[in-house]
């Protein structure tokens, strides 16, 4: 299927693209991990301390699905742009993908007492009292839940399919 997408400004024009059918894209989203495609957004969220949004998208053209970053006050150009599908996204920098003293500790423990009494954050903590094998083991529990909780926000995911198809040429 093809359709037209408008540049910045009139002298840019539009310019034809081929994407897929709509029911393929469907089809294709419809097989998607959320968990996955979590997991991926969260990584790499996780590798940028600058503000931003890390995010995951389904390739409109093609069905690939892939993760990226952009920076805050930054767009892409809408020939660059038109044929994402945002799946996740998750802000960046300030501590946003921070794991919380709640995330990787039990609250009611002991261990959470000796937290208390520390003058460590509860990653610096774990990792000189159990070593950084143990708090890997604690942060990789803490995404798997976080991606467990995730689920794909369909209304938005249906709103883009709907702007995107919304004018075929064919």
């Amino acid at each position: 299927m093809k359709i037209k997408v408008s540049g910045y400004s009139a002298n840019e024009g539009t310019r034809e693209f081929e994407i897929l059918e709509r029911e393929e894209l469907q089809t294709k989203i419809d097989n998607l991990s959320n968990t996955e495609v979590f997991r991926r957004t969260f990584e790499e969220a996780r590798a940028y301390r600058h503000t931003g949004t890390a995010y995951t998208y389904i390739d409109a053209r093609s069905g690939e699905i892939k993760t990226c970053w952009l920076g805050s006050n930054t767009t892409n150009h809408p020939w660059d742009s038109f044929y994402e599908i945002w799946l996740c996204s998750l802000k960046t920098g300030n501590g946003e993908q921070n794991f919380g003293v709640e995330d990787l500790l039990d609250t009611s423990s002991a261990e959470y007492e000796k937290y208390l009494e520390s003058d460590l954050n509860a990653e610096d903590f774990i990792s000189t009292k159990y070593g950084a094998d143990d708090l890997a083991e604690r942060i990789e529990n803490a995404i798997s839940w976080q991606a467990v909780e995730f689920y794909f926000d369909e209304d938005d995911i249906e709103r883009q399919i709907e702007e995107l198809y919304s004018d075929p040429t064919e």
